[in-house]
């Protein structure tokens, strides 16, 4: 039986997973990212967990069928070259061809989400759709677009960058440089800030106790509960995602009527309500034809997407 390996390099953490064709799970491990800012700790880190996995398994290198990468980043998959990723405060690295040249194989690459997307319309929520779009709320919000069974990546393989879109003209700052993105309202690290800022000054009392008196504790899920208690900041703050997302998703289903709306990441795990609310926006606000045709469904494979993800656009890379 051939194998696949695929590798999900995100800015704290490296998995690895060995897939079937089919999609069936025969291994994964996990290991630290650490970049120092530089790539070539993480080539040979991955590469060396490439290698263990392998061996471990008895497996023999021609039975490895293709390796692909999905990494957090504006990258072009057909290059490889990684024009910027934020979280791994790289610029113009050649992220593909250090890979072969450690591994001494062809390696395949795409950005981070659009392989979790496909991941999803291959192998999880997704199956049996022809048109999905998926959204992912984690420290941002990240998003992948597959239109007539194909992934839509743009000239430059950074489409689907759903969270960069304008949700409030001069708005709040972005971590991309820009003001008023949804990413800025809706993804979990700009509203910890906000609120961690907010409680350095004095304010909002009752969330510093709700995590335990220690500021780095405050997340996504203390300040929904904070909310919910009546605490007015960490109840603007929230509305203001659940605003941001809802609008989001409404607007993604008016502009491509999807079959199949699909939400995952980490924020959506330690809030689930929040597929409600966007269910609920997307249903009263997205234009009716759409809105009553469109699943909006949670992720199925969660943190193994992006590897699997990977793993499957082979194919796809294969015949470009």
């Amino acid at each position: 039986m051939a194998i696949r390996i695929g590798i999900d390099v995100g800015a704290t953490k490296t998995k690895i997973i060995m897939i079937t064709k089919k999609g069936e799970v025969v291994a994964r491990t996990k290991i630290p990212t650490a970049s120092d800012r530089v790539p070539e700790p993480i080539v040979e880190r991955s590469a060396a967990a490439v290698e263990d996995l392998i061996r471990a398994h008895g497996l023999r290198p021609s039975r490895v069928e293709a390796m692909a990468v999905g990494i957090c980043g504006f990258l072009n998959p057909r290059t490889g070259i990684i024009d910027l990723s934020p979280n791994l405060h790289w610029h113009k690295v050649p992220f593909k061809k250090l890979m072969e040249k450690r591994l001494g194989r062809t390696v395949y690459m795409a950005n981070d989400v659009n392989a979790a997307a496909w991941g999803e319309f291959t192998y999880g929520a997704g199956r049996g759709s022809k048109d999905l779009v998926a959204i992912f709320i984690g420290s941002g919000i990240g998003g992948g677009i597959v239109i007539n069974g194909k992934l839509v990546e743009g000239g430059t393989g950074s489409a689907g960058e759903v969270g960069h879109m304008t949700f409030r003209v001069n708005g709040l700052k972005c971590d991309c440089g820009q003001k008023g993105c949804f990413e800025a309202y809706g993804g979990g690290m700009p509203m910890e800030r906000r609120m961690r800022r907010a409680v350095k000054r004095g304010m909002s009392p009752r969330v510093l106790k709700m995590a335990r008196g220690e500021i780095n504790r405050i997340n996504t899920r203390v300040i929904r509960k904070a909310a919910e208690a009546g605490d007015s900041l960490a109840g603007r703050i929230w509305r203001e995602a659940e605003e941001s997302l809802g609008t989001l998703c409404s607007n993604l289903t008016s502009l491509l009527n999807p079959d199949r709306l699909v939400i995952g990441g980490g924020v959506l795990a330690g809030n689930p309500g929040l597929l409600r609310v966007i269910r609920d926006t997307v249903r009263s606000r997205a234009i009716t034809i759409s809105a009553r045709h469109v699943e909006v469904v949670k992720s199925e494979l969660g943190d193994d997407a992006v590897a699997m993800g990977a793993a499957a656009l082979v194919d796809l890379y294969r015949r470009s």
